[in-house]
């Protein structure tokens, strides 16, 4: 069985870690066991709101890892601002926070990890129908 995570309070990590690497790099969209959605805010039943994040995960995974869009430390329970936010479980046991805004009509993830790494990235650009919002 997998440890507990605080996600909460994580150990301080280098901002630049995932910098050359790609989302898939990062987060495997395959081995994503459970998606906790916490936050949704769109017209769509939970269930097109749960396979729209695999979905992204999976779409972008060739995108580039980016450093962090927000002075750290992230603060844990800052105001959300995102359309999603939701943890991710991994086969592997890893804890993953992800939170996906859409800004200037494109859609922006940043994740952190229980290891405390953390970074952003550009979804590809696909026109977002108004039953995702």
């Amino acid at each position: 069985m997998a440890g507990d995570v605080h996600l909460g309070k994580l150990p301080a990590a280098d901002p630049a870690s995932w910098q050359g690497r790609t989302l898939g790099e990062v987060v495997d969209a395959a081995q994503v066991e459970r998606v906790i959605l916490l936050r949704a805010v769109t017209s769509a039943p939970a269930d097109l709101d749960l396979a729209n994040v695999r979905r992204m995960l999976a779409d972008g995974a060739g995108a580039q890892m980016e450093a962090p869009d927000s002075p750290l430390p992230l603060p844990p329970w800052r105001e959300r601002d995102g359309i999603w936010h939701a943890v991710l479980l991994m086969r592997s046991g890893r804890a993953f926070d992800l939170e996906i805004h859409a800004v200037d009509g494109r859609r922006r993830g940043c994740l952190v990890a229980d290891d405390g790494s953390l970074g952003c990235f550009d979804l590809p650009e696909r026109e977002i129908p108004s039953s995702d919002l």
